[in-house]
């Protein structure tokens, strides 16, 4: 199913206002399997990017199998394999300013620290920068390539003009006509917004889909509603959508991360638990800061060093739902950050 295909659903979803009906045929049409492969003996395994880190948040790289320990909803299951995998540079990183759901008073702020933070950059990895325009469009401040490049031929030394890149783009973006949600009143505006964003999230997604191997989008936002309350006093419960997207940008080799400048009343709204719910879903973080090179220096030290963890549920495991996951270690000071569920659909 496209993404697109999806959107009009929501929307029809919104109209028909049958919540619990049209999450569940979307679930089962889907056909996500956000980190599932087939194994080498033909059987359905499920496949885990796990980062371990020490109290002080190192990365710990001498972890072994046998010291880990998986739970699918709930239950126990025998860990297959344990790859660790490290390297000497980042993966392509692109960061994600949303205009759309940040308030026009903490906008200015908001803009000269991504201005301050992405002028100092310390990485030499591929970055790159998108604004999530207010129409609903995504405009490259730099944009990804056109075609695949050697990661060798790409570097961040664009940034050193970032100042003048960044105040031509928001020039260049103020005038286009934004979508008046305002226009219409309470959840209508909620789910034009939210339809908007989904949409958006989908069309970077793709754009970095064509980029080979491992990757990382940090989304610099506060974030949209989880929950709409609808007029008829009813609930539109969003999770499954941000979990079925969160699943894409896992078959897209894409980890999402997100930063967000805080709650303010007065600046914007802050809806963290829709970014907890879309980052857990790829085995990312939530950033409580727009100070984008803190959040960049942890997002390359996960690509840097983390491990690939594999086991196979039963047959009878696959059957289409949702399934949350819990990843534990035995060694005392380690935590651990990846998935937190997956769907269980066979035959994709």
């Amino acid at each position: 199913m496209s993404f697109f295909k999806l959107s009009g659903l929501l929307q029809d979803f919104f109209a028909r206002r049958q919540a619990w009906l049209v999450a569940g045929l979307l679930l089962a049409a889907s056909g996500f399997t956000a980190n599932a492969q087939t194994s080498a003996s033909n059987q359905r395994a499920v496949l885990l990017n796990v980062v371990a880190v020490d109290s002080a948040g190192n990365p710990v790289p001498d972890l072994k199998a046998s010291e880990f320990a998986v739970f699918d909803n709930g239950s126990p299951r025998q860990i297959a394999s344990v790859r660790l995998n490290q390297s000497d540079k980042p993966g392509p990183l692109v960061v994600l300013f949303d205009l759309m759901n940040s308030g026009e008073s903490s906008r200015g702020v908001v803009w000269n620290a991504v201005k301050t933070s992405l002028a100092h950059f310390p990485s030499t990895g591929p970055l790159y920068l998108y604004l999530l325009v207010e129409d609903g469009s995504l405009y490259p401040v730099h944009a990804l390539p056109g075609a695949p490049v050697a990661q060798a031929a790409v570097d961040a030394s664009w940034v050193k003009d970032i100042g003048p890149l960044m105040d031509a783009a928001m020039q260049k973006v103020s005038q286009v006509r934004p979508v008046d949600f305002r226009a219409v009143s309470g959840s209508l505006s909620s789910r034009a917004s939210l339809t908007a964003t989904y949409r958006a999230l989908d069309d970077m997604r793709a754009l970095m889909a064509a980029l080979h191997g491992p990757k990382g989008l940090l989304w610099v936002t506060y974030g949209i509603p989880s929950t709409i309350h609808l007029a008829d006093r009813t609930w539109f419960d969003g999770v499954p959508f941000l979990r079925q997207m969160g699943a894409r940008f896992v078959r897209s080799e894409t980890t999402v991360y997100t930063a967000d400048p805080g709650i303010s009343l007065q600046a914007g709204i802050l809806n963290r638990d829709s970014l907890d719910i879309l980052t857990g879903a790829t085995g990312g973080r939530v950033f409580s800061t727009i100070d984008l090179n803190r959040a960049i220096a942890q997002i390359e030290a996960d690509a840097r060093t983390n491990y690939s963890l594999d086991y196979q549920p039963p047959a009878k495991n696959w059957d289409g739902k949702y399934h949350k996951l819990r990843v534990t270690v035995a060694r005392k000071g380690v935590r651990l950050q990846t998935e937190l569920g997956y769907y269980a659909v066979s035959g994709s």
